[in-house]
């Protein structure tokens, strides 16, 4: 980027530090595009780039105030920027949704969209790898990783949650040793 750009944007940013609202109109036209393109690199998708951007915005104007004047205020944005896309990327994978011993992605613009034929094969094999390896483990492990519904066999909640953590931590520590006895480390 240019230095008078660079040096508008961090004029603009000391202005609105100070309380001028008219700065922020400076910034979004001079940092919105440098923010959109920066956020489509680090995650490929317009709309996604968009939101983050939006959401870079509303962290610039909810964080003004912690803005250090002598430090340069287009590493200040990137900074908040790259952040936002870190957490975009985190709320994306949590999305994953595991049903029927399965792992696929749900990806919010593409919901309608039939899986292709590679992604049902690799479904396939995943679904027929991982029941092959929790068919070894105990019915204890199976219930404690939520494989089996047997209510009966969990103890209460709240009764020994501890205990409870400390069992399903076990038994996910034998499922990764099956998995890696059976298929390596990948």
């Amino acid at each position: 980027m240019e230095p008078l750009r660079r040096k508008v944007i961090h004029d603009a940013m000391v202005r609105l530090s100070d309380g001028d609202r008219s700065a922020f109109q400076i910034l979004l036209d001079d940092l919105w595009p440098v923010i959109l393109a920066f956020a489509k690199r680090g995650l490929g998708h317009q709309q996604d780039a968009e939101d983050v951007a939006q959401e870079v915005f509303l962290r610039i104007c909810s964080r003004i105030s912690d803005f250090e004047r002598d430090r340069d205020g287009l590493s200040w944005v990137f900074g908040i920027a790259s952040y936002e896309i870190m957490t975009h990327r985190r709320r994306h994978h949590r999305r994953r949704e595991v049903a029927g011993g399965m792992a696929h992605v749900v990806a919010d613009d593409h919901r309608d969209q039939a899986p292709s034929q590679e992604e049902e094969v690799m479904t396939h094999e995943l679904t027929t790898m991982l029941a092959l390896a929790t068919g070894t483990l105990s019915d204890d492990d199976r219930v404690a990783l939520g494989l089996v519904n047997e209510s009966a066999a969990m103890p209460a909640a709240g009764s020994a949650g501890s205990a409870l953590r400390k069992r399903r931590q076990r038994a996910l520590d034998r499922l990764r040793s099956v998995w890696r006895r059976l298929y390596g480390e990948r």
